[in-house]
């Protein structure tokens, strides 16, 4: 079966579900290939193995959203992930009101790790114009999931944010994580500051120390 036919399928089947769709992409009419390497590394700058890679293709307009996984691979004793990529004619830069990207994704389980960013191009005839790319190191981050207590908050007080200012920044939240919500996700291995503001004004703070992590945060005010 062609490509283009396989294509026109997955989008009709598209419109009328609304959903996207990922299919895996095969070296059938290719029209170019190189080559993709890259490390994964641990918050000790250490080399993580076994860790699967994809490499993805991602096409949009107001219709149709989908998804070609393009190559697959593995991290080795290094690190070190190679991938070989075959581009087909219909993979474009922008055009009109479609967009459409590169990208790069560790496969790992996003509740026990942080990854400190996603490699992604949108200029894919640049991105061709090279037949070996080395990308810069992914950091995988452990990761903990805390529960945020407050057993007394200040007297009338209707709405907090809680905010955990990080030592290094971690995925794509600089130096602070928020959240509205008393469970929330934080990385280990770095000491951290965590605040609880009621209002916008009424504040409780507590510090954790580097890998002394508790399951459960008390930021019950006190008032001064």
């Amino acid at each position: 079966m062609k490509y283009s036919y396989k294509l026109l399928v997955l989008c009709i089947i598209g419109l009328l579900s609304g959903c996207e769709i990922e299919e895996d992409d095969t070296p059938a009419d290719a029209i170019d290939v190189l080559s993709v390497t890259g490390r994964i590394l641990d918050h000790n700058n250490q080399p993580v193995k076994n860790i699967p890679v994809s490499f993805y293709y991602n096409c949009g307009n107001w219709f149709i959203n989908y998804t070609l996984k393009k190559a697959t691979s593995k991290t080795d004793e290094n690190g070190i992930y190679k991938l070989t990529v075959y581009r087909k004619k219909e993979e474009r830069s922008v055009n009109g009101g479609e967009g459409s990207s590169y990208y790069i994704v560790p496969n790992v389980n996003k509740k026990k790790y942080f990854i400190t960013y996603l490699y992604e191009t949108e200029n894919i005839e640049g991105f061709w114009t090279d037949r070996y790319h080395i990308i810069d190191d992914y950091v995988l981050w452990e990761a903990q999931y805390i529960k945020v207590i407050a057993k007394t908050k200040p007297k009338d007080a209707k709405r907090y944010k809680i905010e955990c200012e990080l030592e290094r920044p971690v995925d794509n939240y600089g130096k602070y994580i928020t959240s509205d919500t008393t469970y929330f996700q934080v990385p280990l291995h770095q000491d951290l500051k965590f605040t609880m503001t009621w209002d916008g004004k009424y504040k409780r703070t507590v510090f954790v120390k580097k890998d002394n992590l508790p399951e459960q945060i008390d930021l019950s005010y006190i008032p001064e």
